[in-house]
C-alpha cells in the first residue's frame, strides 16, 4: 500500500475507482436479480448488452492515442453518471425496469470500451517502472474490492431501499470518480503524438491504419497471438457460466438475492486476494507463475457445480478468483511493459476486443440453452476450457521472458 501514498495521482485515480466500482457492482446485481425474477431468458440479453459495446475497445484505444487519456477517462465516467440519472427519471414509466438497466448495463460497457485503455496508459505513467506490477495489483485489488463488497450489500440493497436508490448511489459514483480524475489529472502530463511519429497513425485517413499499427505491435509480442484462439474459447465459457450465476443460485441452490450477491462477492474477494498476492509472484517466470495460477482456478470451477450447499459454493469461487487475480495482473503488467507508449492504446484497445469477442456469444448461447441443456454443463466446459488455456501459456509464453523496462517518464512523487 506504500505505493498509494508515494504517488499522488496514482492515489487520485485509486480512490475515485474505489466508489465507481462499489456503485457499479451494486447496481449491477439490483439489474441482473430483477431480471432474472422478471423473464429468466432477459439474462442473456443483458449479458449482451454488458459485453457488445465492449468490442469498440479498439476504437477506443485509437482515441486513446490521440487524446489525452486522462481528459477521455474524466469525460467517460461524467457521461456515464448522466445517463443513469436519464434511467432513474424513466423508472417513472411504468414496467420500464427490465429495459433501462439492460440500456444502462450497455451504456457502462461502451464507457468501459474508452476506460479500459485509457487506464492502460495512464497507471504506467504515475508510477515508476519497478512499481508497476505492485500498482496493477493494487488497482485490481481495489477494483474487486468495491465489487465484492457490492456484491455482497447489492441484494440486500434491493429490500433496504429500494431501486430507485441503487440508482442514485450508481450515478454519484461516477461522478465522484470523475472529480478524482480531475485532481489526477494535475498530476498527469500528456504529450500529444506529432505527425512525424511513425506510429501515430495522424495522417488523413489514418484511422485504420492506427488500428494497424497496433495490430503489428501485438504480433511482436512474444505468444500472445498463438494464444488467441484459446484465450476467445475461455471467453465463451466463461461467460455462458457467469451469465447463468443468478438463475443457478435460485434454482439449484433455491437461495434469494442476499446469496446470489454474498456469492458472487466470494469471487470478487478472491480477486482481491489475488491483488494483493500479484507482487509475490511477479519475479517468478511469466509461464510458471500464469500457468499454474490459471489452471488451479480451472480445476475450482469444474468442482462448483457440484457444490450442494451456498458456504461451498462461494468458498469455491473466492479460491477461483485468487488464481485468476494473480494470473491477470501478471498477464498486463507483461503486456503493459513491453508493449511501446505510443500505440499502447491502440495495442490494449484491440487485445481488449479480441479477448472479449466471444462473450455475446457465450452470453447469448446461455440463454438459448436454458432449459435445453444441463446448466451443469457450463461449468464443465468454462474448466475445461481453462486448463486448456493454461496449457497454452506454458507452450507459448517464452519461459525466459523478460518484462522490466525503463520507465518512459518520471511520474509525481507526494
Amino acid at each position: 500500500m506504500g505505493i498509494i501514498l508515494r504517488y499522488r495521482g496514482f492515489r487520485s485515480v485509486w480512490l475515485g475507482q474505489l466508489f465507481s466500482q462499489f456503485g457499479n457492482a451494486v447496481f449491477m446485481i439490483m439489474a441482473l436479480w430483477e431480471i432474472q425474477l422478471r423473464q429468466p431468458a432477459l439474462l442473456a440479453v443483458a449479458g449482451l448488452a454488458m459485453v457488445l459495446p465492449s468490442l469498440l475497445a479498439a476504437f477506443g484505444g485509437v482515441l486513446v492515442d490521440r487524446r489525452n487519456p486522462g481528459r477521455l477517462m474524466l469525460w467517460t465516467d461524467v457521461l456515464r453518471g448522466l445517463a443513469v440519472a436519464l434511467g432513474l427519471c424513466a423508472l417513472l414509466i411504468p414496467g420500464s425496469l427490465a429495459a433501462v438497466t439492460i440500456a444502462l448495463l450497455a451504456v457502462n460497457s461502451l464507457g468501459s470500451a474508452l476506460f479500459g485503455p485509457a487506464e492502460m496508459v495512464v497507471v504506467p505513467r504515475l508510477v515508476s517502472a519497478q512499481d508497476l506490477a505492485g500498482a496493477n495489483g493494487i488497482y485490481n485489488l481495489t477494483y474487486q474490492l468495491s465489487n465484492a463488497i457490492g456484491s455482497a450489500l447489492g441484494g440486500a440493497a434491493i429490500a433496504a431501499v429500494g431501486v430507485a436508490w441503487v440508482f442514485g448511489f450508481d450515478m454519484a459514483s461516477f461522478w465522484i470518480s470523475a472529480a478524482a480524475i480531475m485532481l489526477m489529472l494535475r498530476t498527469f502530463a500528456w504529450e500529444p503524438r506529432g505527425t512525424s511519429d511513425e506510429h501515430a497513425g495522424a495522417e488523413p485517413g489514418g484511422f485504420l491504419s492506427s488500428l494497424a499499427a497496433g495490430w503489428t505491435t501485438l504480433k511482436e509480442l512474444p505468444g500472445i497471438l498463438r494464444m488467441m484462439p484459446i484465450v476467445v474459447l475461455t471467453n465463451f465459457a466463461y461467460m455462458a457460466a457467469f451469465t447463468m450465476l443468478p438463475y443457478w443460485i435460485h434454482h439449484e441452490l433455491h437461495a434469494g438475492a442476499a446469496t446470489f450477491g454474498l456469492i458472487d462477492a466470494g469471487w470478487a474477494t478472491g480477486l482481491i486476494v489475488g491483488g494483493v498476492l500479484t507482487a509475490r509472484f511477479h519475479r517468478w517466470p511469466l509461464r510458471t507463475s500464469s500457468s499454474l495460477m490459471f489452471g488451479a482456478q480451472s480445476l475450482l470451477l469444474l468442482a462448483f457445480p457440484f457444490a450442494s450447499a451456498s458456504w461451498l459454493a462461494g468458498g469455491l469461487l473466492l479460491a477461483a478468483g485468487i488464481g485468476n487475480g494473480i494470473g491477470n495482473a501478471l498477464m498486463f503488467t507483461m503486456l503493459q511493459q513491453l508493449t511501446p507508449e505510443d500505440v499502447r492504446g491502440r495495442a490494449f484497445g484491440l487485445l481488449f476486443t479480441l479477448f472479449g469477442i466471444a462473450n455475446p456469444l457465450g452470453s447469448l448461447a446461455a440463454g438459448l440453452a436454458l432449459g435445453h441443456v444441463p446448466l451443469i454443463f457450463s461449468w464443465l466446459v468454462a474448466g475445461l476450457t481453462g486448463i486448456w488455456l493454461a496449457a497454452s501459456i506454458w507452450r507459448s509464453v517464452p519461459s525466459d521472458l523478460g518484462i522490466a523496462q525503463p520507465a518512459t517518464s518520471q511520474p509525481e512523487i507526494s
